[in-house]
């Protein structure tokens, strides 16, 4: 029974779309599936045993250094908070960040916090949607006020021409 269970997990985080890992206490890799290796262009082997903020989450989006003690990822654990974040990059194998969407949660064992289990998406497709509406929405807004700047313009040649 217990390996059939066992089997079943495994199976349900190999089938997953979304990427996940846990980590220890020291940050260090200890579970990755498939997913996680594909969106970030990893081998297990590349990914066990090392810092997933060193090896994933190290550059904010705008090429500042960012540091582990801020790493919300780590926070969850070491606070026992957990959290989800929707503004942030993950860094692939080749050096490219993508939009990411993760949660981190603290891993219990025992009653104790062991470390965390993260999750995440590549959100870059719903950001460039919402980045195109966005600038759509703007551009409607403009027009709205040229309309209306057109329309009073129009109004008050009116105004005049009827006093003229």
């Amino acid at each position: 029974m217990a390996t059939r269970t066992a089997d079943a997990h495994s199976l349900l985080l190999d089938s997953i779309g979304e990427g996940i890992f846990a980590i220890d206490l020291e940050g260090r890799c200890t579970f990755v599936n498939p997913a996680a290796l594909r969106l970030l262009g990893h081998r297990t082997e590349s990914v066990l045993g090392r810092n997933m903020h060193e090896l994933v989450h190290h550059t904010h989006a705008d090429g500042r250094h960012y540091p582990e003690c801020d790493c919300p990822i780590f926070k969850a654990f070491r606070l026992g908070e957990a959290c989800r974040i929707d503004d942030e990059v993950l860094w692939r194998a080749d050096g490219t960040p993508f939009h990411a969407e993760y949660a981190s949660t603290p891993l219990q064992q025992q009653g104790r916090t062991v470390g965390a289990v993260v999750s995440f998406v590549d959100i870059g497709e719903r950001k460039r949607v919402e980045s195109e509406m966005r600038k759509a929405k703007d551009a409607a807004e403009a027009a709205l006020r040229n309309l209306r700047e057109t329309q009073n313009s129009l109004i008050e040649a009116e105004k005049l021409a009827a006093l003229g």
